[in-house]
């Protein structure tokens, strides 16, 4: 027992899914407490607060993800930054120090540009966003309060974006399990504020507060871990950019950028256009169903999402065999990891709602069903995409944007006539036409696999599904 509490201890993947538990349960776990205490419309409105926060993340431009990449390479002891692919002389297998100095001008360029950019955040949220819930609660009786609370949450989102760089930078060094317990410490604040605040009668402004916190914790942790971990060069320079860097990270980060906002399209829009045909009961049934789907798929995508530090440092030296097999066995874990946690939110979700006699329900199992199905084959192709990253190329631009703008299309003709079924039904058709398998076919090009061995060997052996770990 003491071993298996030590290798849980020390274990990347187990401290990740406790904080993705908590990260994606944040108003799941809370909701016993949320669902006595807010009305359907206050918690509809602070649906519609997630979504629209979920701007400033777009604003990123695809930096943190490539932060965490272009990390991984200064760690792995790449010479220098490359706009695309790996630099030739890098391109070895050899293990190498990591580069301290490229490191410390990568962070230097990025605390300029986060701190100006998040000036850009503050301004679409407050005043884009701030219009949108001025809209949505003009016939509530607290609608004074609830746009005071929009413009703190505004706040805290720009909080965030400025300095919420530190859980990129340590997985990038491969320090996932601080990483995750900076998170930790973070999300148990929220829950701290947020329950107690909820208790005294705060209403949504508990969840606000609890946000706002969230992001000090977060900062002031993963900032200490970090210099504990990495100990830079004397001198770090101030806050200003290193031009060549910044020339070698942006066309990369401006692509992944795009790419996220066709993701907000297919996914945080769909809540918006709920908002804005529906009720704010039927967004928050939507809402919820769509957060405990939301919190499912964040606990799968941990099994890769650990091991991304190593298969970035595998691809830039070019060890391209131990990619496949480690990146195999991981993909099995997701993916029976996904079914099973699927049957339980199916099945058992509904009847823990009616028990804790909840003012706000699912959706129906049908179609709660046929949302599950379409996450998996999200994730699925999600993962493939993560690996064609590594390679240091984004191809998905176009295809992200395409099918985001087709899902809003095709959901706002929909959705009018079919309700709630017309917004997962978008999902699934505009998905299945072409970023549903197409990221898997690219992926598997980039490690010169054909795909009918890959899937043979990798997950049609009944073998296989035994060797998960």
């Amino acid at each position: 027992m003491k071993a298996l509490l030590q290798r849980l201890h020390q274990s990347a993947a187990a401290w990740s899914f406790f904080a993705t538990l908590l990260r994606v349960g944040a108003n799941v776990f809370v909701l016993p407490v949320v669902l006595r205490k807010l009305s359907p419309d206050e918690f509809g409105i602070w649906i519609v607060f997630g979504s629209i926060g979920g701007l400033a993340s777009l604003l990123d431009l695809g930096f943190e993800a490539t932060i965490t990449r272009m990390t991984a390479y200064a760690w792995g002891g790449a010479s220098q930054f490359v706009a695309f692919g790996i630099h030739l002389d890098d391109a070895v297998s050899e293990i190498r120090k990591p580069n301290l100095p490229l490191l410390r001008d990568l962070i230097a360029t990025l605390k300029a540009y986060y701190f100006f950019v998040g000036m850009g955040v503050l301004i679409l949220l407050t005043v884009g966003g701030g219009g949108y819930v001025w809209f949505m609660t003009r016939h509530l009786d607290s609608a004074g309060s609830l746009r005071l609370a929009w413009l703190v949450y505004a706040g805290g989102c720009c909080l965030n974006f400025v300095v919420g760089r530190w859980p990129a930078l340590l997985t990038g060094v491969g320090a996932v399990r601080d990483a995750q317990l900076a998170s930790i410490l973070s999300l148990l604040a929220y829950y701290v504020i947020v329950i107690a605040g909820l208790l005294c009668g705060l209403g949504i402004w508990a969840l606000v507060l609890g946000f706002v916190g969230m992001g000090f914790v977060a900062r002031s942790q993963g900032q200490m871990f970090f210099k504990r971990i990495v100990q830079l060069p004397a001198g770090l320079p101030g806050a200003h950019f290193h031009q060549e860097i910044f020339h070698a990270v942006w066309p990369n980060a401006w692509r992944t950028g795009l790419v996220g906002i066709g993701s907000f399209l297919s996914l945080q829009a769909n809540t918006l256009i709920c908002s804005g045909i529906l009720t704010l009961k039927e967004t928050a049934a939507y809402g919820l169903s769509f957060q405990l789907v939301t919190m499912l798929f964040g606990l799968c995508n941990v099994w890769v999402a650990v091991k991304l530090p190593l298969i970035n440092n595998l691809r830039q030296q070019g060890r391209s065999d131990e990619i496949v097999s480690l990146f195999a066995r991981r993909m099995r874990l997701t993916i029976l990891s996904y079914v099973v946690g699927a049957l339980v939110i199916i099945f058992l979700a509904p009847w823990v709602l009616h028990w804790m006699k909840s003012k706000t329900p699912l959706i129906f199992p049908e179609q709660l069903a046929v949302l599950a199905l379409i996450r998996l084959l999200e994730l699925h192709q999600t993962q493939y995409c993560f690996l064609v990253l590594s390679e240091n190329y984004n191809p998905f631009l176009k295809p992200s944007l395409i099918s985001g703008a087709g899902i809003v299309v095709v959901s706002m003709v929909l959705t009018p006539i079919y309700g709630v079924w017309g917004l997962i039904l978008s999902m699934g058709l505009v998905g299945l036409f072409f970023n549903d398998w197409w990221p898997v076919l690219r992926a598997l090009r980039g490690l010169k696999l054909k795909p009918a061995d890959y899937f043979l060997h990798q997950f049609l052996r009944p073998k296989a599904w035994l060797e998960l770990f």
